[in-house]
């Protein structure tokens, strides 16, 4: 059930941010080798080993486990890349346009889009999602600062 337009802007905020963090199930991509990935990074979420990389001609951020079957988790799209702040190197994410390079091109916010149904309840679990997306754009961030020089 929803949040009516005249309930407290707070609850419907607190409601947006919650959906925001729910994993999108997708149809599954046929034919993704995770071998065939450009491994950008790899880190440990959820007692699991997590690899993130791209796919030439495909603006997505691939997940996937090397170590579990079946190997692909899905994709983040969506967030935008750019701007940093003048203290230190974190980006703001959103903050930058469309064509700045990111993958999925820039809507402002990252979405985790699961393709594997095994993985599902996986991903749910409260702060995974959150936390593959932080790694993902942090494992872009990096590879963009070093390609860039």
């Amino acid at each position: 059930m929803g949040v009516g337009r005249l309930a407290p802007h707070r609850v419907r905020a607190r409601y947006a941010q919650a959906l925001k963090e729910i994993p999108l199930p997708v149809k599954s991509f046929g034919g993704i080798d995770p071998e065939g990935l450009a491994t950008v990074a790899e880190a440990y979420i959820g007692g699991r080993r997590v690899r993130i990389g791209v796919l030439y001609a495909i603006p997505r951020l691939w997940i996937t486990f090397p170590d579990i079957l079946p190997p692909v988790l899905g994709f983040v799209t969506g967030f935008a890349t750019g701007f940093y702040r003048a203290a230190g190197d974190r980006p703001i994410l959103g903050a930058a346009s469309a064509d700045q390079g990111a993958p999925g091109l820039g809507t402002g916010r990252a979405e985790l889009h699961i393709t594997e149904p095994d993985h599902l309840d996986w991903a749910r679990q409260p702060g995974r999602a959150q936390a593959i997306k932080h790694e993902a754009i942090a494992a872009w961030l990096a590879a963009q600062r070093e390609c860039e020089g």
